[in-house]
């Protein structure tokens, strides 16, 4: 089998998560000791579960599950799960770069702080979840608002889910159609950052700033950008910078990203890594039945995480996932 490491994005976070992976694997309390050293101010209590406004800035959400997908891995990492391959979805394209080696875990957590600085001081838009549709229905959707303001498709996550993002009054507009006329579930997301749309561009530029003064490295493992939704090959500095920064206002194309994996490596198995199971559940068995796991649990995560463990195992020596490329060791 082939191990798919798939970090989430902004979607995914709770209260007291990073004490939860604290509790998970202690080593982890130097990785936050070592954030809040850099970044000045203590993250610990900060993101405590006592603290209702711990995620009120776009830039707390970046950080914060930044660091939880991130702690999530060293955790994965030391029950001795290594993947040949990851990606990320949005923000954790930063989780991503620092799995294949791109970039180092301190220079990526300034950049997702930078990067969430740019978010609160750019302009205010709306964003909804969308689900079930096809792209095509939804497509007709926003050109049917299309006059109260600008409303773009910006992640483009599986057949049936997407995320809407532009201008306050076109999404509640598109929303009610997909209620009245479709019987969707849309949700509102986001109030405040109309993330991966166009209205974004000038984030992007601000941002371009962070990005140039970054220090890439060449990646041991495949670099699979949000933008392409394929794998690049022998990227740049120059490669990534223009990625991520196209990133902050284009669509991610996260089920072309999963349907590329697929087709390259029919034996894949997926591990979400990170908080909560978004990216999981979007793996539904009408897109595909390949294997799949999570590391979040509402529950013990600790006992969670080992029967993981045990299941890739099981996975790995299944017949029709033979040329293992986990290991488990």
């Amino acid at each position: 089998m082939t191990l798919i490491f798939m970090f989430p994005g902004q979607s995914s976070r709770y209260p007291g998560m990073l004490d939860k992976l604290i509790d998970l694997h202690p080593a982890n309390r130097q990785i936050l000791d070592l954030a809040s050293q850099r970044l000045g101010r203590d993250l610990r209590t900060h993101f405590s579960a006592e603290n209702e406004h711990a995620f009120a800035r776009n830039v707390d959400v970046q950080v914060g599950v930044f660091l939880a997908n991130h702690m999530f891995l060293r955790a994965v990492e030391a029950s001795g799960v290594r993947a040949e391959l990851s990606l990320g979805l949005s923000l954790g394209e930063y989780n991503h770069l620092v799995h294949i080696g791109a970039l180092d875990f301190e220079q990526a957590l300034l950049a997702v702080q930078a990067r969430g600085e740019a978010y609160d001081r750019g302009p205010s838009g709306w964003m909804a979840s969308v689900q079930p549709i096809d792209i095509g229905e939804l497509e007709q959707v926003v050109r049917s608002v299309s006059d109260l303001g600008l409303l773009e498709i910006v992640n483009l996550n599986s057949p049936r889910q997407h995320v809407i993002s532009g201008e306050q009054a076109a999404v509640e507009a598109a929303v009610r159609v997909l209620e009245d006329e479709y019987y969707v579930q849309p949700e509102v997301i986001e109030r405040h950052v109309p993330m991966h749309s166009s209205m974004f561009e000038s984030v992007a530029d601000e941002f371009r700033v962070t990005l140039d003064a970054l220090s890439f490295g060449t990646p041991e493992l495949p670099y699979i950008p949000n933008r392409l939704g394929r794998a690049l090959p022998r990227p740049s500095t120059a490669d990534f910078i223009q990625m991520l920064a196209e990133h902050v206002y284009s669509p991610v194309l996260w089920r072309k990203s999963i349907d590329f994996l697929l087709e390259t490596h029919p034996d894949a198995v997926f591990l979400e890594v990170g908080p909560r199971a978004v990216l999981h559940n979007l793996l539904q068995r009408k897109w595909t039945r390949n294997p799949k796991f999570k590391t979040d649990s509402r529950e013990n995560t600790g006992e969670h995480l080992a029967g993981v463990v045990a299941g890739l195992r099981t996975s790995a020596s299944e017949p029709s996932f033979a040329g293992i490329h986990c290991s488990t060791r």
